[in-house]
């Protein structure tokens, strides 16, 4: 049976890519974006599109239930989420205002959770469904801290409600991809500003070469590829709940589990010792 596939932030990169290779497999795509005219819908596929607008940090919950209903009417079921729509900011932590800060999170992780609230109600009644939460390697490794905090918080969030969801038969999974070829990097989408000026960082600011490295489109992920896995695991019978895109993640996860590992294999002991 086709799927039927809600996607945010499907107006360009990832997002896009993922709509596109949904509908590619025959499946139908309700795709939201941040701005009316950010979704093309390609001739030969109208009859299995649905468009809304959706931007995931500032619209009421009502809406958002306003728009899945939308989609349940139109094509019947909701069986895979995928939650993409976010943004970067590499600002320091020291440097970075509290505003901002909480502008990220209202993108990143509470958008995210507002949309996934409004469709699982749907999928606790068809008893089915997959929650495919975009994330980022970010989300297991060390860096600059608004950014990476935030997705250390949809991987956080990925793994608990995949063990609340589970007895509806929802499966969850933490797709965590590297860097990409997309415009995500471009000087409009990152915050590289400072809020707040210390001179003590001066003598390691990387974040202005870092955009400008980035948007020479060098980075060796292909979305198109990105898009063809994601395919493959919301066909899997047995998802995975953590899901490395690219080399890149890859070392990433593999570098994280390692840390943790060694950690607990040296103070393991003297953890032991903490019981009565």
């Amino acid at each position: 049976m086709k799927k039927v596939w809600l996607i945010t932030g499907a107006g360009k990169g990832m997002g896009n890519a993922i709509a596109r290779a949904a509908l590619e497999n025959g499946d139908f795509v309700i795709a939201t974006t941040r701005k009316e005219q950010d979704f093309t819908i390609w001739e030969k596929y109208q009859d299995r599109v649905m468009t809304a607008k959706l931007d995931v940090a500032e619209t009421e919950e009502a809406q958002i239930q306003a728009i899945v209903e939308e989609g349940v009417r139109k094509f019947g079921r909701i069986d895979v989420l995928v939650n993409n729509a976010g943004r970067g900011r590499i600002t320091n932590f020291e440097e970075t205002s509290e505003k901002n800060i909480r502008n990220l999170f209202d993108i990143n992780v509470f958008g995210l959770m507002r949309v996934t609230r409004a469709v699982l109600p749907i999928m606790r009644r068809q008893n089915s469904g997959h929650i495919i939460n975009i994330a980022s390697a970010a989300g297991y490794a060390q860096g600059p801290v608004v950014y990476h905090t935030s997705k250390f918080a949809v991987t956080g969030f990925s793994v608990s409600l995949a063990f609340e969801v589970a007895p509806f038969g929802i499966k969850v999974t933490n797709a965590a991809p590297g860097v990409f070829r997309t415009g995500f990097y471009d000087k409009n989408v990152w915050g590289i500003e400072s809020d707040i000026h210390i001179d003590d960082y001066d003598d390691s600011r990387w974040q202005t070469a870092f955009v400008e490295d980035a948007l020479k489109q060098k980075q060796e992920g292909d979305p198109a590829k990105l898009a063809n896995l994601i395919i493959e695991a919301a066909n899997s019978e047995n998802p995975p709940l953590h899901l490395p895109v690219g080399e890149d993640a890859v070392r990433a996860m593999d570098s994280y589990c390692e840390k943790i590992k060694e950690d607990c294999g040296i103070w393991k002991e003297a953890a032991s010792r903490t019981a009565y």
